[in-house]
């Protein structure tokens, strides 16, 4: 699922050029994985269930606004007493680990050349500067000397000062983010109808795969759904039934955020030539003229 926008990435300016297979995935926040799994819940699973209204869209919160926003933003979710229309499901991050064991594809860790202990980058794309290259190639094919009245241009040689591009990021650094999926209803019909969508749509694994603006997640679902209800209580509260079940998403963090104060892309140029530049002295006496 390609992005509506690709403002996550961060480009650099005057690097339109690249194309999104040479950017690959360059900017992930700990949002991004909250975004993904909402949307995961939201969109991709779509549950709905029967109500009085008819066969409806369960409607899907990021922990649960507080009361007095959502009655001025969202008054369609609470009944006229300001209570939350059920049945509803809600999201939340309970926690995340930075576990050493549980890293993704990159495994070694890798040091900033400058020496101060920050994380260092990878390389994602490399490609030729044909002009600059161009030039290189005409210098060093370019024979001058006594013998020859004009300069040879174009004489063949191989040509070992080449000009690469590298566009380059951050390592990944992998976290294990726990969710906490949280589904309410007031019938055991409506419960069983949400429920069967996270136990049905990753069949008889509990893994599954989130992509979302160029990201990839893997999530895995906790083989216990925990049930509780109080239709033994024979109070007047309102009866509800509540199951929750947690996901454990291995994500990954690419920079440090809107702290860093450092570019996340970076496009770098290899050196091919070193040149010194040699003092001249004058030597004494009177200075010999040479012809030509």
């Amino acid at each position: 699922m390609l992005p509506d926008n690709f403002d996550f990435a961060l480009m650099p300016s005057g690097s339109n050029t690249f194309r999104l297979s040479e950017i690959g995935m360059l900017s992930s926040t700990i949002e991004d994985i909250d975004s993904a799994i909402t949307s995961w819940v939201k969109d991709d699973l779509d549950v709905s269930t029967s109500t009085n209204e008819g066969f409806t869209t369960v409607p899907v919160l990021w922990q649960v606004p507080e009361r007095s926003y959502q009655i001025k933003n969202k008054k369609e979710l609470r009944d006229d007493a300001g209570a939350i229309k059920l049945p509803v499901i809600s999201v939340e991050r309970t926690g995340i680990t930075k576990d050493p064991d549980r890293k993704g594809s990159y495994q070694a860790n890798m040091y900033s050349p400058d020496h101060n202990g920050r994380v260092g980058r990878m390389v994602l794309a490399k490609r030729i500067v044909p002009d600059k290259t161009r030039n290189f190639a005409v210098a060093s094919g370019t024979r001058t000397g006594r013998n020859l009245p004009l300069p040879q241009r174009n004489t063949l040689r191989v040509n070992k000062k080449v000009v690469i591009q590298t566009l380059s990021i951050p390592i990944p650094i992998y976290i294990n983010a726990m969710y906490k999926i949280t589904l309410k209803s007031e019938y055991q019909q409506q419960m069983n109808e949400m429920m069967t969508p996270f136990i049905g749509r990753t069949g008889q694994i509990n893994s599954f795969v989130m992509r979302r603006n160029g990201h990839m997640y893997e999530a895995f679902i906790e083989q216990d759904f925990t049930h509780s209800n109080n239709i033994s209580n024979l109070g007047e509260d309102v009866r509800m039934f509540t199951s929750e079940i947690t996901i454990r998403v291995l994500g990954y963090l690419i920079g440090e955020g809107k702290s860093d104060d450092r570019p996340i892309v970076r496009i770098d140029e290899n050196t091919v030539e070193y040149q010194f530049p040699r003092e001249t002295v004058m030597p004494n006496g009177k200075i010999p003229l040479f012809d030509g």
